[in-house]
C-alpha cells in the first residue's frame, strides 16, 4: 500500500493505493466513496487487489482532511483529478498503473461522481455505480416546494461535519442550481461504447431503487451502445450483510474488462 497525495484545484487530496503483485502493469480502478464517505469500501479494495488490479482511494476535496473545500461540482473534478494522477509518469512507475485500462467503481455519491467524470472523458474504460444516490434526484426534489426544500437541507446537513466548506444549504443551493446540467439524458450519450455496471440494494433506505436506480437504468437503456449491466443485492445502502456478494460481483464484471 502507498500513501499518495493527489492535486486538486489548487489543493492536495489525500489518497492511498493497494498495489496487487506482479511487475505489471496493472488494469487500475479507481474507487469513490460517498457523502460524506462514512463506508470507505476498503475491503472491496483489498479484494478487488487480490484480483490482480491496482485500486487507487482518495477523500475528496474538503472531506476528511483533504485540502479545499467541499462540493458536489468540485467532487466531479476531484474525479477527473485522480484519473490524471493515475495517468502520470509517476504513477505508472510506482503504482504500475496501465493508463490505458482505467475503471471507476463508485459507491453512493461515487456512483454520481464516477459517470459525471466518466462521461467526460473517453478513454475510462467502464464505470461501475453501487447503490446510486445523486444530487440531481436532491436538487429535483428540493426545487419542488419550501417543505421539500428544507427536508432535503437537513439531509444533507447531517452529512457535513467531516465536510470543510459545505453547508446543507450551500449543498442543496447546489443541487437545485445544477440538476439540468446533471441530467441521466445528458449522461447517457456520452456514455456510448462504454461498460458500465449497476449494483442496487433492494432494501436501501438512503437512495430507494425506485427513486434512484430505475431512473439511471432506464436512461442508460436508452442508449443500445452502452454496454450495460444490472445485479440487484438484497440488502441496505452499505451493503452491510453482504460484503462478499459484492465484491464477487464487482470482480466478476471487472474480469469482463480486462
Amino acid at each position: 500500500m502507498a500513501a499518495v497525495p493527489i492535486p486538486s484545484g489548487g489543493s492536495s487530496m489525500l489518497a492511498r493505493a493497494y498495489l496487487p503483485q506482479g511487475a505489471g502493469p496493472h488494469p487500475t480502478v479507481i474507487l469513490m466513496h460517498g457523502l460524506p464517505g462514512n463506508e470507505l469500501n476498503l475491503d472491496l479494495a483489498q479484494a478487488i487487489r487480490r484480483a490482480g488490479w491496482t485500486v487507487l482511494t482518495f477523500h475528496y476535496r474538503g472531506a476528511w482532511g483533504s485540502g479545499g473545500d467541499f462540493s458536489f461540482t468540485n467532487a466531479v473534478d476531484d474525479v477527473g483529478a485522480a484519473i490524471a494522477y493515475a495517468r502520470s509518469g509517476e504513477a505508472v512507475q510506482r503504482l504500475r498503473v496501465d493508463p490505458e485500462r482505467i475503471v471507476l467503481v463508485g459507491h453512493s455519491m461515487g456512483s454520481f461522481t464516477a459517470l459525471q467524470a466518466g462521461a467526460r472523458d473517453p478513454r475510462v474504460k467502464a464505470i461501475a455505480a453501487i447503490a446510486s444516490w445523486s444530487p440531481l434526484s436532491a436538487g429535483e426534489a428540493a426545487a419542488r416546494d419550501a417543505d421539500a426544500r428544507k427536508r432535503v437541507q437537513d439531509a444533507l446537513q447531517s452529512t457535513t461535519r467531516p465536510l470543510k466548506g459545505a453547508s446543507g444549504e450551500s449543498l442543496t443551493e447546489e443541487a437545485i442550481r445544477r440538476a439540468p446540467e446533471w441530467q441521466y439524458e445528458r449522461l447517457a450519450p456520452l456514455l456510448a461504447g462504454r461498460s458500465v455496471l449497476l449494483v442496487s440494494a433492494t432494501r436501501d433506505t438512503v437512495a430507494p431503487v425506485k427513486d434512484y436506480h430505475v431512473p439511471l437504468a432506464a436512461a442508460l437503456r436508452a442508449s443500445p451502445s452502452i454496454r450495460l449491466s444490472e445485479t440487484a443485492i438484497d440488502t441496505d445502502h452499505a451493503l452491510s450483510d453482504r460484503r462478499v456478494a459484492l465484491a464477487h460481483a464487482v470482480i466478476d464484471w471487472l474480469d469482463q474488462q480486462r
